[in-house]
């Protein structure tokens, strides 16, 4: 998180794991975070809420990251704009190619903010 709020950006990226993580930073974006599993606790909602105006959710393309996404987005869409970045079926972003990370983010109306 602390990489990320250093960024400067008003938008982030979230995805599950630490290897998502640093996936989608090697893809040429510096602003994400990861939750370590599927479910967003209250103080993850409030560092978030606190430092970003946007937030792009980015969860794996599996029944639980689609689940996840559906409840995490309700519970920041008080306080935060927020998007879904939809995976394939079974897609994770950490198996995905920095190419293809950075497209599915380009057709994203908020991550015009993060990619340079």
């Amino acid at each position: 998180m602390h990489r990320a709020a250093a960024t400067e950006e008003s938008a982030v990226v979230v995805v599950e794991g630490f290897f998502d993580c640093m996936k989608v930073h090697q893809a040429g974006i510096p602003s994400v975070v990861a939750l370590m599993g599927a479910v967003l606790y209250e103080p993850q909602r409030g560092a978030l809420a606190g430092r970003f105006r946007q937030v792009i959710l980015m969860l794996d393309g599996d029944a639980t990251g689609r689940t996840a996404s559906a409840v995490i987005a309700e519970k920041l869409r008080p306080i935060s704009t927020v998007q879904v970045q939809r995976l394939p079926a079974g897609a994770q972003p950490d198996r995905l190619s920095p190419e293809a990370i950075r497209k599915m983010l380009q057709n994203s109306v908020m991550s015009r903010d993060i990619l340079h």
